[in-house]
């Protein structure tokens, strides 16, 4: 089988930090000869970690070795004349360039798309920035934390509370807006370089990460456009159960022996299976949850109730059973969970590579297999910073 689906396309990844080297990632992973311009100092994830025993080192990062696997690396000073006339060589002969400024935004050095694509009218030209390049925020700052809130995701997390002036809405875990900006900047990007070779022509792609971010709230969005209210923050006003949307009935997260597990059972004929996970407790005929809209109005109890039962048992024992009566039931996997999970290890999602300072290391691989390519995923580690200038530098001579 081939190696990979873009055989032959070179990318100039400009980006630094999250949401445009992921971009680059992913097509790297897909085939595509990526080649990571940085500046003399070096990636800003580079000193972003973590780092093996919290000890900041420039080529150890995990989040650098992540986001930069199967690329070649090159440092460029692009505020020199000399810099930027290597860019543009580098320019002339890409299909992709990718860049998600601040602080290094490649218009200010005078390498911006209208200026490239004279020399390379094909060129497709992908800018990720926190607003898009025009409207009234265009020209705001932001980081995850501020996208992750305007975008509307923090309002349901983690649900209804008790006191919502005390328990603010909080961020999700990660790089959330980061990663789904990528996401969608390399989603933009395929396409784009689809219609590049249906037509000649190349492209700008202006990439907003806070939009990208208001895609995937669908469910609260939805309930929005049939005139139904957002769901309150107030655990005694709450009349539906709300996590990322409006969601009826019982369905939350149990605590168990080991963990948790989070259960969905909200149709009747569900309720009744899950009795039936549950061993036929002696609460199941009393009327206060006897349908759908009473297990509703008496949450609370009910709640407690399962909790007792749950306590009791793993979050891998009570996720299986639930299955098996064919009720919506997972375990709440930490980190670790996922790293020994039995179908992530028969899939191969988790890949290792040896780079030559951080060692070797297990990496997140692809979510997708096609069946006529073998994608590259380990083709090689994240590079060194400079590690490539003599091999493409002295080329452009």
């Amino acid at each position: 089988m081939p190696d990979g689906l873009l055989p032959g396309v070179r990318v100039l990844d400009v980006g630094q930090g999250i949401s445009g080297p992921y971009c680059a990632k992913i097509l790297a992973q897909m085939g595509a000869e990526v080649i990571k311009v940085e500046p003399p100092e070096g990636d800003s994830a580079r000193r972003m970690g973590p780092f093996p025993g919290d000890s900041p080192h420039p080529e150890k990062s995990g989040l650098f070795l992540a986001t930069n696997a199967n690329k070649q690396g090159i440092t460029l000073d692009l505020s020199s004349s000399d810099g930027a006339a290597a860019f543009r060589k580098l320019a002339a002969g890409a299909d992709i360039v990718i860049e998600n400024p601040p602080p290094d935004a490649l218009e200010g050095h005078g390498l911006g798309y209208e200026s490239l694509k004279n020399t390379n009218p094909g060129l497709v030209f992908t800018s990720i920035t926190p607003f898009g390049n025009r409207g009234p925020y265009k020209d705001f700052k932001a980081t995850d934390l501020v996208l992750y809130h305007m975008s509307g995701h923090a309002h349901g997390m983690l649900g209804a509370v008790k006191d919502p002036d005390s328990d603010p809405p909080i961020r999700a875990g990660g790089h959330q807006a980061e990663l789904v900006g990528g996401m969608a900047a390399a989603t933009a990007t395929l396409m784009a370089l689809y219609r590049k070779r249906m037509t000649g022509q190349g492209s700008r792609i202006d990439i907003s990460s806070f939009e990208a971010m208001v895609t995937q709230l669908i469910s609260g969005l939805a309930n929005s456009a049939y005139g139904r209210p957002a769901p309150p923050r107030d655990l005694a006003k709450v009349e539906e159960a709300a996590i990322g949307g409006m969601v009826g009935a019982i369905g939350g997260i149990l605590l168990c022996n080991d963990g948790y597990v989070a259960i969905s059972p909200r149709e009747d004929a569900q309720w009744e299976r899950w009795l039936q996970v549950m061993g036929g407790p002696p609460w199941a005929t009393d009327e206060r949850y006897a349908t759908r809209d009473a297990r509703q109005r008496n949450s609370p109890s009910l709640w407690k109730l399962l909790s007792d039962w749950s306590i009791n048992h793993s979050k891998h024992e009570i996720a299986r059973m639930g299955q098996e009566q064919r009720v919506p039931c997972f375990p709440v996997n930490t980190v670790q969970d996922l790293l020994s999970d039995e179908h992530l290890a028969h899939r191969g999602f988790f890949v290792e590579m040896e780079h030559p300072v951080a060692g070797v290391l297990r990496y997140p691989g692809a979510a997708y297999r096609f069946s006529n390519s073998q994608l590259p995923l380990t083709e090689r580690p994240a590079p060194m910073l400079g590690e490539h200038n003599r091999e493409i530098l002295d080329s452009l001579a």
